[in-house]
């Protein structure tokens, strides 16, 4: 009669696999057919990951492992020639074993789900990648006259880097996204951050409280614990930001806004009083089409304006939607009907102020997944 085939196996290995361990001699670990003594390292590779993710601020995390090579091909083997199902495989094994004893070592909750920390642990290397969810952060920002939203591209290099810029592809005059980079890298401990903008404004523009709303995406932060309200100050001023708070994952669509503002305009000729009334009558609630320079017509609302005279010009306070641009609603360069336009003369915008934005819509939110 045939003998039954068996195998040497560690005592991790034979507990795997179940009702079948009267097929194996069980041996100490590195005499084992499968792991070769892998499973014994898992207490100094969890010790060695605490060391590694002590670094991050995070509440829950998962672990996963790379196994040593052929490790999974001979416990495939192996219950191949048995008919062997076995309890786990042995790198879900080696992840639950490494992830009891991170959460026992560091008091922290396993979430396979949505962690906020992820490490991967090479096995056979010693080595261990984190990962941490990234963090999406909402505010509003308040700035003063001269100064840009955006970072500029530095003219010789179009942001490739070059000596001129220090290799950073950008001109180093302040802006409100270059203020806000810095701080909230200070905050989370990473400079990988990008924003998403509600609406823009001219740079000579002042924003006033409560600010501009605007969206930051940290990826894999150290820390996790940003505060709804600070500021930065440079030479020229201080960027302010209130109304802070983490959204609870990435937006994928910002809400719609109008914006109050007040607008300093010119004219080339005196306009009498009665015209000007008509900015207020003819410029309520009114619809007006902006034929955008390189996209398909769309219409905007004008919710309320009033003109006044002021000096040698005009002052015209408005509520207009979201995307209408200022300059051109003065105009009327591409925009119908204009202030320009009512008052049946040509005005320009000299400078105008962001007052107050209010939104009009919700965020909607990407569905949540595992990192």
């Amino acid at each position: 009669m045939r003998e039954a085939l068996r195998y040497r196996l560690c005592g991790f290995c034979v507990e795997r696999e179940g009702e079948a361990g009267s097929r194996f001699d069980e041996v100490p670990g590195a005499g084992c057919s499968i792991c070769g003594g892998a499973l014994d390292r898992v207490p100094a590779l969890a010790s060695m990951a605490a060391r590694v993710v002590r670094r991050y601020q995070f509440k829950t995390f998962s672990v996963g492992v790379s196994l040593p090579d052929g490790v999974q091909e001979k416990e495939d083997e192996i219950r191949a020639a048995l008919k062997l199902k076995g309890k786990e495989t042995i790198k879900t094994q080696a992840a639950r074993m490494l992830a009891e004893r991170l959460s026992s070592r560091l008091h922290k909750r396993v979430d396979r789900t949505n962690p906020d920390l992820s490490a991967l642990v090479a096995m056979a290397e010693g080595r261990v990648s984190v990962w941490t969810k990234p963090l999406f952060f909402y505010g509003r920002y308040s700035k003063p006259a001269g100064v840009s939203q955006r970072r500029e591209l530095c003219p010789d290099c179009l942001g490739r880097g070059c000596e001129k810029c220090g290799a950073s592809g950008f001109v180093g005059r302040p802006s409100v996204e270059s203020q806000l980079r810095r701080k909230l890298k200070e905050y989370s401990g990473t400079d990988r951050i990008t924003f998403t903008w509600v609406g823009s404004e001219d740079p000579d523009s002042r924003v006033l409280p409560p600010g501009r709303p605007f969206v930051a995406e940290l990826k894999c932060p150290l820390k996790r614990a940003i505060p709804g309200g600070f500021g930065t100050r440079f030479r020229g001023g201080t960027i302010t930001v209130r109304r802070g708070r983490l959204l609870p994952s990435r937006p994928m669509r910002t809400p719609t806004f109008r914006f109050r503002t007040r607008i300093l305009c010119e004219t080339k000729s005196p306009i009498e009083d009665e015209r000007i009334k008509e900015v207020k009558r003819q410029l309520r609630d009114k619809l007006v089409r902006f034929d955008r320079p390189h996209g398909r017509p769309t219409f905007k609302t004008v919710y309320s304006a009033a003109a006044h005279k002021k000096r040698n010009g005009l002052l015209v306070e408005a509520v207009l939607d979201g995307g209408l641009p200022v300059k051109r609603f003065v105009s009327g360069d591409l925009v119908s009907p204009s202030v320009s336009e009512v008052l049946k003369a040509e005005v320009r915008c000299r400078g105008f102020d962001i007052r107050e934005v209010q939104e009009t819509g919700e965020f909607t939110f990407a569905q949540v997944s595992r990192l």
